[in-house]
């Protein structure tokens, strides 16, 4: 895989768009590039409480769709003649744990013109830690970000750019809110469960993130944001100990929070200010923090940053697939040949098959390097093994769509075509990633014997469903172990529909 990173596609001056489907509320963030920087110019933001939609079975109501729905149908004008390049769209926890999320996604892709991708909760944080450092001054020594979400909260520690340590626990606003304030009174026993609740969540990170140490606390996003606010009365002040208690007193005392409301408060806010203040709470004795600082950058600005590149860095997603090959002990040489092989392949049939060269070439090449990380597990079935690798590890970088197409990649390298899991791919993907699979499969039959070269004298013909590969005269007569891959893969292929000849 080559280490050149790829030239950011935005020229100074370029209009992007980030997208971000939280649990509470929807927001879309517009910004021009200049100077490789972001400029902010446009915000839209709406309560669409996405979480309080989920019922116990975990499945996303019509109403709540709708909501969501209707909010996206009111930003799409602003996505107009974007090239969907410059665009970025991501769900973040009520959306991860929706069980058709599938049905959701699709129907916003309808609405918005791009693809919606579902990030898992280590990946929203790092996006998070993204923002907050390009957003505020640099500090000296490792920060600690906490992001109160409505339907969990991420935490991460990280220097200068660099994020070290990334959590994503249950606990939101809204989800809290419905577990402990489904009436909006606040009582003093109400309070105390949902803050003990989040206590207990944070035993899961509390001595690691303790150990690692931070010189500077801070908190993005609308609960921290408005606990700043009350206490700056409208504008964001530091955040103590001492503040956070004056307001639990004022909370407990009246029973809800309307009485914050034009004191730094949003009324829409004021129903979960209960959970998002008992949250808060939890995090400064847990993590024992004394202040901390309101940070204005989070998500969006993450995602418009990653969108605008940083070229004195890889793309994230390459280390993270180097990362993954050094942990499972991929054996790099085999890679790079399966990988060679692969993208010839890709060049020579991109034409014929309608292949989108930049992304889809970076998968194929993304799936040879990991082709074999199933082996570290065992070697029997070892590409279903690397399957459930791909699609179940926290993968820097990509959404869970990317982490789907990357296993149905790496499960389809070898043995039965995996049709009923390329099924379960969107139907606007399907054929592309059949096409990538085909690749992919040859490449690695053409190195069964693991070859000190790579094998690249083929020349692939193809059409719809229909592949021939032609070597040179003669050279198949000495190579049994290719025939028999050959034939075998002939009758594979056929079970998938794809005819497939040598010769």
């Amino acid at each position: 895989m080559s280490d050149t990173p790829p030239a950011s596609p935005h020229s100074d001056g370029a209009l992007m768009a980030a997208v971000d489907l939280g649990s509470n509320s929807f927001h879309l963030q517009l910004a021009r590039q200049s100077q490789n920087e972001i400029r902010l110019i446009e915000h839209l933001g709406e309560k669409v409480q996405l979480a309080a939609g989920l019922n116990e079975e975990h499945y996303l109501s019509e109403d709540a769709q709708q909501r969501g729905l209707d909010c996206l149908r009111r930003f799409a004008p602003f996505l107009t003649g974007l090239a969907p390049e410059h665009i970025r769209v991501v769900g973040t926890n009520a959306l991860r744990a929706a069980h058709n999320r599938d049905e959701f996604a699709r129907r916003a892709e309808e609405v918005l013109g791009v693809p919606l991708e579902i990030i898992a909760g280590r990946e929203e944080a790092r996006l998070i830690y993204l923002g907050a450092a390009h957003t505020n001054p640099a500090t000296e020594g490792p920060i600690l970000i906490a992001d109160i979400g409505g339907g969990s909260t991420e935490f991460v520690i990280g220097e200068h750019f660099e994020p070290r340590l990334m959590e994503s626990l249950h606990m939101g606003c809204v989800s809290y809110t419905e577990r402990f304030f489904p009436d909006g009174e606040a009582t003093a026993r109400r309070y105390e469960e949902a803050r003990l609740a989040a206590l207990g969540e944070l035993q899961n990170i509390r001595k690691t993130y303790q150990r690692h140490g931070w010189t500077k606390a801070m908190g993005s996003s609308g609960t921290i944001k408005t606990v700043a606010n009350i206490i700056g009365q409208g504008q964001p002040e530091i955040i103590t100990r001492d503040g956070l208690m004056k307001l639990e007193k004022q909370l407990l005392k009246q029973k809800n929070a309307q009485c914050w409301i034009g004191k730094g408060m949003k009324p829409d806010r004021a129903r979960v200010m209960p959970a998002g203040l008992a949250i808060l709470s939890a995090i400064f004795e847990a993590l024992k923090i004394e202040s901390m600082h309101y940070s204005s950058g989070a998500l969006r600005e993450g995602l418009l940053y990653e969108m605008l590149g940083d070229p004195s860095e890889l793309d994230v997603r390459e280390r993270t697939i180097k990362a993954l090959a050094e942990r499972y002990g991929v054996d790099n040489e085999q890679a790079q040949h399966v990988r060679l092989a692969a993208l010839q392949g890709f060049d020579q049939v991109k034409t014929a098959w309608g292949l989108d060269e930049s992304n889809l070439r970076r998968k194929l090449e993304w799936a040879a390097q990991l082709h074999e990380i199933g082996l570290a597990v065992a070697h029997t079935q070892y590409h279903k093994h690397g399957a459930y690798l791909a699609q179940y590890s926290d993968l820097a970088g990509f959404s869970q769509v990317q982490q789907q197409i990357l296993s149905v990649l790496i499960r389809a390298h070898r043995r039965k075509f995996p049709v009923n899991e390329l099924s379960r791919l969107s139907e606007k993907q399907q054929p592309s990633i059949r096409a990538l699979a085909i690749l992919l499969r040859l490449a690695v039959l053409l190195h069964h014997s693991r070859p000190e070269t790579p094998f690249l004298d083929f020349q692939l013909n193809v059409a719809e469903s229909q592949v021939d590969i032609v070597f040179p005269e003669g050279w198949l007569i000495d190579q049994p172990l290719v025939q028999a891959d050959l034939q075998q893969e002939q009758r594979y292929l056929k079970q998938a529909n794809i005819e497939f000849t040598w010769g």
